[in-house]
């Protein structure tokens, strides 16, 4: 497996969400590729705004080459675009979420 993209629904500072924050920092360390989906509420912590801003330090995953993929209809259906995101993160639509998810050598980690 060359890279394991972490799927995210919950809160951004829900205890779920901070431990895969936390779980994609430690296996960036130890050198693994590593990749996070936002869906639902998680799609807050790529916004930065209010409460969600910076949840788990996703500003610092994101500076360390982490590719982040926000849910483009989660986005719409909280009132946020996708210029709205902090830079580097990327909003996608659900084709490429389930294209990420099949992608040859890709392991998929569901962290609701």
């Amino acid at each position: 497996m060359s890279q394991l993209l972490l799927v995210i629904s919950s809160f951004p500072r829900s205890v779920e969400a901070q431990r895969v924050f936390h779980l994609a920092g430690t296996l960036l360390a130890q050198g693994r590729a590593v990749a996070l989906v936002l869906l639902q509420d998680a799609v807050l912590a790529a916004v930065g705004t209010g409460s969600a801003q910076d949840s788990g330090g996703l500003t610092a995953l994101v500076s360390r080459g982490v590719p982040v993929y926000a849910c483009e209809h989660d986005l719409t259906l909280r009132g946020f675009a996708p210029q709205d995101m902090v830079p580097g993160a990327q909003a996608v639509n659900d084709q490429r979420i389930v294209d990420l998810m099949l992608a040859d050598g890709t392991g998929t980690l569901g962290c609701f």
